[in-house]
């Protein structure tokens, strides 16, 4: 029976394969041709299979590969890679991988490891590295492999953390080589502890969002076009909508 359903499966696939090239050699200039994009944010690596925490984002134009474990809460935002092919990758919670950051060595048997609420900045690479909780690593800087941030600590933007270096707690390194600059400030300690915070929280809302399917899409862009056409006032002098329920609606 199941050799009977594979037969008859694969000749009406290329059955609509066929009438699908028909039509569009029929319409010729004025033939809509739709690619099915192959893209899948989490693949597996052979036998290494990604781990993905509780109430944490993948973009869906992200790539979360191989070995590699993210905390609950955590965000792997548009664009970013996260490689566990040849290096394994370890990312705690809370912790946000910004568009297109690349975290990935090519040292087989390495680790890239990234504590809580982490903050690594748009573009930024990371190979086989410590970053240890609440640091944040700047858009487009480097940090090499065996480089640790400590806690705290903050790298700039389009910084180069050279191999087997340490950036200590609460310290600001810049440039390239990154250098000592100065100590974090309590204001800028509080600063970034808000950032890291409202990227969680913008991530979940993404992450509402993209989860969406078809349905709920349509329903959205209905309710949407019920907002722009009706005044509630106008639903509430007929009495189907109380002041209290319009606030929630509004």
């Amino acid at each position: 029976t199941d050799t009977m359903s594979m037969a008859i499966g694969a000749i009406l696939r290329q059955a609509g394969a066929a009438l699908e090239r028909l039509g569009t050699g029929l319409q010729g200039q004025y033939a809509v041709v739709d690619t099915l994009s192959r893209h899948r944010e989490i693949l597996n690596i052979g036998a290494k299979k990604p781990v993905i925490g509780d109430v944490t984002f993948v973009a869906p134009c992200a790539n979360v590969i191989g070995d590699v474990q993210v905390g609950k809460n955590s965000g792997v935002w548009f664009g970013a890679v996260l490689k566990g092919d040849l290096s394994k990758i370890r990312i705690g919670e809370n912790s946000m991988i910004k568009d297109r950051a690349v975290l990935s060595s090519s040292v087989a048997g390495s680790s890239i490891t990234i504590g809580n609420n982490v903050l690594i900045g748009q573009g930024a690479v990371i190979g086989a590295a410590t970053i240890e909780d609440n640091a944040t690593i700047g858009m487009g800087s480097t940090v090499a492999d065996g480089a640790v941030v400590k806690k705290g600590a903050f790298v700039a933007p389009g910084s180069v953390v050279d191999a087997k270096t340490t950036v200590p707690d609460g310290q600001i390194f810049s440039g390239a080589p990154a250098k000592f600059l100065r100590n974090l400030t309590e204001a800028e300690v509080q600063s970034l502890s808000r950032a890291t915070k409202a990227f969680t929280e913008l991530a979940w809302k993404h992450g509402q969002e993209t989860s969406k399917g078809f349905l709920e899409v349509e329903q959205d862009k209905s309710d949407r076009k019920w907002r722009s056409e009706r005044s509630p006032d106008y639903d509430s002098s007929l009495g189907t909508l109380e002041k209290n329920q319009r606030a929630q609606v509004w």
